[in-house]
């Protein structure tokens, strides 16, 4: 493979993984900061190809009832009637995962984030210099 291939190829992977880190780090680190467990009751169990979904409800205090959807399960832990602790962020009640769900820290998307950082910036300058006359 060429070395431009090579730099398309490290673009496209930077790129890749830049963006999903950063989504996952927006997503994840408010509930990780000021998330709140609660309890949820399952008030629908669906099928799809890959098993089963959960729908949820739950009520955060002052705030109208919300619902999640939550799987595939192959084993779904409940059933209707059955309750599951969920994590949402007050400030964004829509915004909420299952506990066994969010990672511990952002760490790891931190230090993804800036991996693919340097191998953007890495292909921006073999571009820019191979550029020259």
């Amino acid at each position: 493979m060429s070395m431009t291939g090579l730099t398309v190829l490290g673009v496209l992977v930077g790129l890749v993984v830049f963006g999903l880190s950063l989504g996952f780090y927006i997503h994840f680190s408010p509930l990780l900061k000021r998330g709140v467990r609660t309890s949820a009751i399952c008030v629908n169990v669906g099928q799809v190809a890959a098993g089963s979904m959960l729908l949820l409800e739950y009520t955060p205090p002052g705030s109208p009832t919300r619902q999640y959807t939550v799987g595939p399960f192959v084993f779904p832990p409940v059933k209707v009637g059955g309750r599951l602790d969920v994590i949402y962020d007050p400030k964004r009640p829509q915004e909420v995962t299952l506990p066994e769900r969010l990672p511990k820290s952002t760490r790891g998307l931190v230090i993804g984030m800036s991996a693919s950082a340097a191998l953007l910036t890495a292909c921006a300058l073999r571009i820019a210099l191979s550029t020259q006359p």
